[in-house]
């Protein structure tokens, strides 16, 4: 399928990892000390990480990319916070 999905030009990138904080769905981690999108299904194209980033390095592009997956990114955002909590205890 075809739709807008994020791009993140690592040339631009300096890794300050706002992006990553900024991306409630988990798209984005830091791989090698840049940003970079990890799972396009879970990014859902709404950019919440685009006026994070002070380089103005994310942008949105038109491409084939997998469908926005709600039930992945719940689950996995439950597995973080119980593995955060379970640190936390």
């Amino acid at each position: 399928m075809i739709r807008r999905i994020i791009e993140i030009d690592e040339e631009r990138c300096t890794g300050c990892g706002l992006c990553v904080d900024a991306c409630h769905e988990g798209a984005i981690a830091m791989v090698d000390g840049k940003a970079r999108l990890v799972r396009d299904d879970y990014c859902d194209g709404l950019g919440d990480c685009l006026p994070a980033c002070p380089m103005n390095a994310i942008s949105f592009e038109m491409r084939e990319a997998p469908g926005y997956d709600e039930a992945a990114v719940l689950a996995a955002k439950r597995e973080r916070e119980a593995r955060a909590a379970a640190a936390a205890a």
